[in-house]
């Protein structure tokens, strides 16, 4: 016996979620410029701004490193299904910048696209 879903009832589902998104973010993408010396540096610009997102936090700590408190965290952002989002990109929620680690993908039935994401320490 089939339990799949129609085309019909998957569309729904994923607009149902988008709707449900409390957030915005921006993804950024890396760049290489010049350094004005004969080098490169890695510049991070908006690839994707405004995207709907919603942040859930998997754990975080704090530590100290040279006389100062650090924080560290992971979570899981999810996006609208087809969002594209890799592990080469960033992104920027609210005044923090975040790794992405790792996405989802190849699921049956992709509903929402998510990303593990964790925080970089000093970016804001």
């Amino acid at each position: 016996m089939s339990i799949g879903l129609t085309a019909r009832e998957l569309a729904q589902m994923r607009a149902d979620i988008e709707g449900l998104l409390p957030d915005t973010c921006n993804i950024l993408s890396a760049t290489r410029v010049s350094d004005g010396e004969g080098g490169t540096e890695t510049s991070w610009g908006t690839a994707i701004a405004n995207v709907h997102c919603r942040v859930d936090y998997k754990s975080g700590a704090e530590y100290t490193a040279g006389a100062a408190v650090q924080s560290y965290s992971k979570a899981v952002l999810s996006l609208p299904y087809r969002t594209a989002i890799d592990t080469s990109n960033r992104v920027e929620i609210d005044d923090f910048v975040w790794a992405v680690t790792g996405v989802n993908e190849g699921q049956t039935w992709e509903a929402v696209r998510r990303a593990e994401i964790e925080r970089i320490h000093g970016q804001r």
